[in-house]
Order: structure tokens, then sequence, then C-alpha cells
């Protein structure tokens, strides 16, 4: 994959999560209610966790435990089990924060190669969302923490809103002209 194509599935997401903010807030108040307690999100994001944490340990030098890679395809599935099984507080916010910060390596090792200056917009994103996601992971219960003052005020989550919209628009364009 390259940023281009990284930036366009990241500027199409942002701008229509945007828009369901700007035009149907009362859906983003809702989510925003039903996410944190939920457990099907939780499931769906660890699994996803265990498919990435998989990919990139397959990926890596692991010296003399090269040999045991092969295991990776059995521990994975058996790691996701035993997370929803065994882990009391496998909240969506916590699995969230674990998918941010797997998802954040590929993409930053694509935008490493990248000549142009423009990719540190990418790169700046990233990090910041590897902040949130280390402190999701951390404390989920930040997760409402940061999303009550913006349900509290209509205003407030229209700017953000808005705000989201634009930079979506902005990755758009950097996926479609610059990378």
């Amino acid at each position: 994959m390259t940023l281009q194509w990284i930036a366009l599935i990241l500027g199409g997401l942002a701008t229509a999560g945007g828009l369901v903010g700007v035009l149907r807030p009362e859906l983003i108040k809702r989510f925003a209610e039903w996410f944190p307690r939920s457990t099907i999100p939780a499931w769906i994001l660890t699994a996803f966790c265990c498919v990435l944490g998989a990919k990139e340990a397959l990926g890596m030098n692991m010296g003399f435990l090269d040999a045991y890679k092969n295991y990776i395809f059995v521990l994975s599935p058996v790691v996701f089990i035993a997370c929803v099984v065994y882990i009391k507080e496998l909240l969506a916010p916590r699995a969230l924060g674990g998918f941010l910060l797997l998802i954040a390596v590929p993409i930053l090792q694509v935008a490493r190669w990248q000549e142009s200056a423009w990719r540190l917009v990418v790169v700046i994103l990233v990090y910041l969302w590897i902040v949130y996601g280390l402190v999701l992971l951390m404390s989920p219960w930040w997760f409402r923490k940061t999303y009550a003052p913006l349900m509290e005020n209509s205003a407030r989550l229209k700017t953000v809103a808005y705000a989201k919209t634009a930079l979506g628009i902005v990755l758009l364009l950097l996926g479609l002209f610059i990378y």
C-alpha cells in the first residue's frame, strides 16, 4: 500500500465521519454513549489486533525464535480467545487503543519512504493517534472523558465535526495531488 492510498482511505473516513457529525449529530451522541461498554466492537477490534500483531510478529527478526514463527498462526486465535474469556475489562475503548497502536506501524513504515515533506501531515496525525491509543489502552474511561465536553455542547460538536471534515478533505487532496 502506498501513502497515496493511505491518505485517501484516512481522508475518506475522516470526511465521512465529520459529515455525519455535521448532518446527524444525534448519531454521534448515541454512538458515544453506546460504544464504551459494548462487547461486540471490543471483540471485533481485538480480533483485528490479533491479526495485526501476528502480521507484525511474522515480519520481525526474532533471532533464535524464528524457528517458532509457524506457531504464530496457532497462537493468534488462542490469544484472541484468552482475551475475550479472561480479560474482564475488555472494553471497546481499550481494544480501540490497541488497534490504533498496531495500525500505526505499517502506516509509518510506508510514510518514511515518501520523499515529499507533506508526508509529515500523515505522520503527525498517526503520532497523535498513537498517544490517544496509549491513553485508551491504559485508561479506557478517557474515551468518555474526551467525548463528554462535545456531547454536552452541540456547537462544540459541530465545530469539531467541521474540523474533522476539513482534515479529511486535506488528506483526500494530499492523496490525490501530492503523494
